[in-house]
């Protein structure tokens, strides 16, 4: 019996995936998170040796929460954020631009077209 609990739940979630897609954000924002996003990958280069214990270090966190913070303000909930800020909290992983890379694979917004002008009928057909 679980076993077909679990075959349906297999089946709904590409279903519920393919209807609900990716929540995208406006080319503006996604370059005042990218600035955001560098600026504390590079400050966590400059106070390196403070912050190279990853998670431990409170320098390494402090910088991790206002970055976050910084970035949710800007473009909202992501599941990739939340990946980002435990990647930072990982001794040594901490030291890539993780932050750079999880806002550059944000995707962007198309903006809308406009509607298509109405086409009149021909009096003289």
């Amino acid at each position: 019996m679980a076993d077909k609990k679990g075959d349906a739940l297999k089946a709904a979630i590409p279903a519920v995936l393919a209807r609900t897609p990716p929540k995208g954000v406006s080319a503006t924002r996604k370059r005042w998170a990218l600035a955001v996003a560098a600026a504390s990958d590079i400050a966590q280069w400059f106070v390196l040796p403070a912050t190279i214990e990853g998670g431990v270090s409170p320098v390494e966190v402090g910088i991790d929460a206002a970055t976050a913070i910084a970035i949710l303000i800007v473009v909202g909930f992501h599941w990739r954020l939340a990946i980002a800020l435990i990647a930072e909290l990982v001794p040594g992983l901490d030291l890539a631009p993780t932050w750079t890379a999880v806002v550059l694979s944000l995707p962007v917004e198309k903006p809308a077209l406009p509607p298509a002008p109405k086409e009149s009928p021909s009096s003289g057909e």
